[in-house]
């Protein structure tokens, strides 16, 4: 490893401290005194040190208090930590510094100080190794052994999670404010604008849909077309500046999903919601898919999953239909829906067999929660190639 050290979070480093993945036989502080870890702390979730209560043994002499961690030692002065009597019971620094400066509390005591880089494993030092790579997964070049079952197990959290995330995205647009029934159409309707804009129009999309549910009232779908064009700014030639159409296809323009988007607007707002409140709703989306004349292209079927199963399960907790929620929960976790290979070609340096995620929208979110966002101590994954 190169001695600028260790290229990962903090949070990273904690969890390695939190499950002592290092060789701690036969620790050095920076001052050459031999260090025994008793106990390496509880983690703090609040303001403090990152460890309390840890037991260090330095030359044959126990020392009780807390432990401190940072990517760089010079992370205690920026945070000024040297002024916080919070920190005056520190006892030990852990870096990942080549060169660690010794640092100072408050109270004038000087923690211990211990550069963990030396004492990681090797399997440890090929993981963070493949970071030097911002194309790849560090996993796929460096751990030498990744478990299928440990990546299906991942793969598996992170579609859960993925569920969660959408139904909380629902809620973004529901109106308490309004009739429950009302306010829960609408945040569907909106929730169905926005990804029908997605990846660069979904704001412009989001507004126009703002104002046309305003107006709404007896609109036929013609009408409600017009409307939305002359919301948007699209009825002429010209168009609005908020809309992009750099490269669109024809297919993703916005008159094409804003034409689309009122189909479906016009069908939810005409449902009768004692239909939409039994265990069979689930079944209306096909209806309304049908009534609208719209193929089944992949981006239909990843609305489906992103948008009405969430609605669903939301409609079942809103009005105590756990029977409901389930239903759409289960729907969820069998969902198999057709990605574009695009996303998912990072995953192919894996080996792995690509049924196991190719068509799993929680392949998704684990790409862009989990590895973009270097999460990789909450990985399954990483977790069993270190452990292991």
């Amino acid at each position: 490893m190169d001695k600028s050290g260790f290229k990962h979070s903090e949070a990273f480093l904690q969890w390695i401290w939190e499950n002592l993945l290092f060789d701690f036989t036969d620790l050095k502080t920076t001052c050459g005194r031999s260090l025994n870890i008793i106990k390496q702390g509880i983690l703090n979730t609040t303001d403090g040190p990152d460890f309390t209560q840890a037991v260090i043994e330095v030359d044959n002499i126990i020392w009780h208090g807390d432990v401190e961690i940072h990517v760089k030692s010079k992370g205690w002065n920026a945070h000024d930590h040297q002024d916080d009597a919070n920190f005056n019971t520190v006892i030990l620094h852990v870096v990942t510094d080549g060169n660690p400066q010794s640092v100072m509390t408050r109270n004038g005591s000087t923690p211990y100080t211990l550069n963990l880089i030396p004492y990681l494993p090797k399997q440890l030092r090929l993981f963070l190794k493949g970071f030097e790579d911002p194309e790849a997964l560090p996993c796929s070049r460096s751990v030498s052994f990744i478990s299928e079952e440990a990546f299906l197990q991942q793969i598996e959290k992170a579609h859960i999670e993925y569920f969660e995330k959408k139904s909380n995205d629902i809620l973004r647009f529901y109106d308490p404010e309004k009739l429950p029934s009302k306010a829960w159409k609408e945040a569907l309707i909106l929730s169905l604008w926005d990804g029908l804009g997605i990846a660069h129009n979904r704001e412009p999309m989001q507004e126009t849909a703002r104002q046309l549910l305003k107006e709404w009232s007896g609109t036929s779908v013609k009408e409600g077309i017009e409307r939305a064009f002359e919301i948007a700014g699209l009825n002429n030639d010209g168009s609005d500046i908020r809309w992009n159409l750099k490269s669109v296809r024809p297919a993703n323009h916005p008159k094409q999903r804003i034409t689309e988007a009122v189909e479906l607007t016009a069908l939810i707002l005409n449902e009768p919601f004692k239909n939409l409140i039994t265990s069979r709703s689930i079944e209306v989306w096909k209806v309304w898919i049908e009534a609208a004349g719209l193929r089944r292209s992949s981006r239909i079927e990843i609305l489906y999953g992103t948008v009405f199963l969430p609605s669903i399960y939301v409609l079942g907790n809103l009005f105590a239909h756990q029977k409901l929620s389930q239903q759409a929960l289960s729907e969820w976790k069998q969902l198999k829906t057709p990605i574009p290979i695009s996303l998912l070609k990072r995953f192919k340096s894996l080996n792995l067999n690509s049924s196991a995620y190719r068509k799993k929208l929680g392949a998704i979110h684990q790409l862009k929660s989990y590895c973009d966002d270097l999460r990789c101590s909450e990985c399954f994954v990483l977790k069993n190639a270190i452990e292991s």
